[in-house]
């Protein structure tokens, strides 16, 4: 059985998915497992799966969305850990054996969390090295809430039994599955975020999921309405360390849809906020995001 079950969900995007894959069997740990899963994709995607043999286990669907192509390779999966790696993104060679590091030296964690570095044309990516191992342990992924390094849900791998036992990713078309994830998997125990090297290039182009405002409007309320139901574990005892991880993303999407236009969205996810503010209130965002509104509104209208 092999430590590491790649799994990279796909939908038309042939040309990409060949660097991706090239970057995973060019990983100087060969202990994993590569499995391809085709949500419904209509361009060449299929006859360039077909080009790699048993290279890789290849698995197909309607088109149903990340989340359940994600889950169907977490349900084949052989390895003990899933590491995830969307079609358009890029792995360093040395992403594997850092991740098998931390898994030898900080006692198998449930949940191992890389450094992501964007980039629109790989060339961008050729300046990264190596660099000297530096990683920061938690008890649990809720236990990292006050921790202000930059959260890369989609570069991640997890023990295998843990996603399955969670129930693995919602299969809602939003664009925040993955942070639900996190938030599910929130009291199992440990959590390592490695801060170097980086492990993951994260491709920025205009086809990319995160700049879907509606799917990034309709994510961050179902992440809310989700700890409303009490649906995340840790209880009324964890509640401030969920509340510090949604809000801060929160925030940082109210801003995001400001600066593109989306006032309305905007403000409906302030207001849908306000209730947990209460709980770990900011008062700089909560007094001051109203009269930006207001400011971006007056400028959009000259």
């Amino acid at each position: 059985m092999p430590l590491f079950s790649v799994v990279i969900p796909t939908y038309n995007r042939a040309s990409l998915l060949e660097q991706t894959l090239a970057s995973v069997f060019a990983q100087t740990l060969t202990d994993h497992e590569v499995l391809v899963v085709d949500d419904g994709s209509t361009d060449g995607t299929s006859a360039l799966l077909a080009r790699y043999g048993d290279r890789i286990r290849v698995f197909r669907q309607d088109n149903a969305g990340q989340g359940v192509a994600r889950n169907l390779g977490i349900r084949e999966a052989r390895g003990d850990y899933v590491a995830f790696l969307d079609s358009d993104d890029l792995w360093p060679p040395w992403t594997l054996a850092t991740f098998q590091q931390v898994i030898r030296e900080q006692g198998a964690p449930t949940v191992v969390m890389g450094r992501a570095r964007a980039f629109q044309s790989p060339g961008e990516l050729s300046d990264l090295e190596p660099v000297p191992f530096i990683a920061r342990s938690f008890a649990d992924y809720l236990a990292s809430a006050d921790a202000t390094f930059v959260r890369t849900a989609c570069a991640v791998a997890v023990r295998t039994e843990a996603l399955r036992r969670v129930g693995g990713f919602s299969a809602k078309r939003i664009s925040a599955e993955d942070y639900d994830l996190l938030y599910r998997l929130g009291i199992e125990p440990g959590f390592v975020y490695v801060e170097s090297p980086v492990t993951l290039g994260y491709r920025q182009h205009a086809e990319s999921s995160s700049r879907d405002f509606d799917r990034g409007y309709e994510g961050t309320l179902f992440l809310l309405e989700q700890e409303r139901r009490g649906s995340y574990p840790g209880g009324a005892a964890r509640r401030r360390e969920r509340l510090a991880m949604l809000l801060f993303g929160l925030r940082h999407v109210t801003h995001w849809m400001l600066e593109h236009g989306r006032s309305r969205q905007a403000l409906a996810l302030y207001a849908r906020g306000l209730r947990f503010h209460r709980v770990v209130p900011r008062w700089r965002y909560l007094l001051g995001f109203p009269p930006w509104v207001l400011a971006a509104s007056l400028r959009s209208r000259r």
